[in-house]
């Protein structure tokens, strides 16, 4: 990459991306203007980590009628590693239970793409978490087993939820069996239902249920955030629809969110708002998720295009 592109990186839609770096140590996002199914498709295949054996693309199927990954785009990926589409059940109908979780997939369009298989929908398991924070295991779904390989697709979302939606979340409270979830929320306290705690806590048993996720299938996951118009439905001021920015993708989930919340959250206005909307977004899980090891914030951007 040459010196100029480098510095042209550094800027998306004159948004400074603040963790982009020349560091040659450092893990490389990689990036395309364009939203098809061709660039996602090159996207994957420049991360150098070829499926194999059984595959996995992790999605949520969001609520009905949310907003969520547009079907089309996912179909070339899905024939290329011959994959199945997965998610977990949720707390609220009808995704709480596995019929209703597929009668969503079916009305977003997923089934008409490749193979679903809800992981839970047979019961759960724990995966073991090393060095974490909190947490001495995080739970999924016992059809995760089957999987040898995992490719994690997102619609990131920035302005939604309070807790920015992500790669990290997609493979730790999302990962999660409705079991799981609560005890992510929960901070452990509690397996059944969704209760909150603080803010930290739960960054805290997130970065722990990613690092499991990763550690039970040790470099065999690929991460793809897809960053199109999004219109915020949150609270925060002067938040608005960036228009389509682009997809990135990287073997490193940490670094991958890091660089959409830089160009999603830095195009706050001033730097009092932009702290504002990450407070309140939780982007604190990234530095938290850094710290044990699942990632790091520091990237290099590299184009494809």
């Amino acid at each position: 990459m040459s010196s100029s592109q480098s510095a042209a990186l550094k800027e998306l839609n004159s948004i400074p991306l603040r963790h982009a770096v020349d560091d040659p140590a450092a893990p490389i996002v990689y990036f395309s203007r364009e939203i098809t199914p061709e660039s996602l498709l090159k996207l994957y295949e420049a991360l150098g980590r070829p499926a194999r054996g059984k595959t996995g693309i992790k999605i949520t199927f969001e609520s009905p009628n949310g907003p969520h990954l547009d079907p089309a785009l996912l179909k070339l990926l899905c024939d290329k590693v011959q994959g199945t589409i997965i998610d977990c059940n949720g707390f609220t109908g009808p995704r709480d239970t596995t019929a209703g979780n597929l009668r969503v997939a079916e009305g977003h369009g997923f089934t008409g793409i490749a193979p679903i298989d809800i992981l839970d929908a047979d019961g759960d398991m724990d995966l073991p978490v090393r060095n974490g924070y909190r947490r001495k295991f995080a739970r999924t779904g016992r059809h995760f087993a089957q999987y040898e390989s995992l490719i994690s697709v997102v619609r990131f979302k920035a302005h939604h939820l309070p807790r920015y939606g992500g790669t990290m979340k997609n493979l730790s409270i999302c990962l999660g069996s409705i079991s799981g979830k609560a005890i992510i929320h929960s901070g452990g306290n509690v397996t059944t239902h969704y209760t909150s705690t603080s803010d930290e806590i739960t960054a805290q048993a997130m970065a722990d249920a990613v690092k499991a996720a990763m550690d039970y299938r040790k470099d065999r996951w690929c991460f793809i955030n897809v960053l199109d118009a999004f219109s915020p439905d949150d609270s925060c001021s002067h938040a608005r629809n960036l228009g389509n920015i682009g997809i990135f993708a990287s073997i490193d989930p940490v670094a991958v969110d890091q660089a959409a919340v830089d160009v999603t959250f830095g195009a706050a206005p001033d730097e009092e708002t932009r702290r504002a909307w990450e407070e309140y977004h939780s982007t604190m899980l990234l530095p938290k998720a850094e710290k044990i090891g699942v990632g790091r914030t520091h990237y290099r951007l590299l184009s494809i295009d």
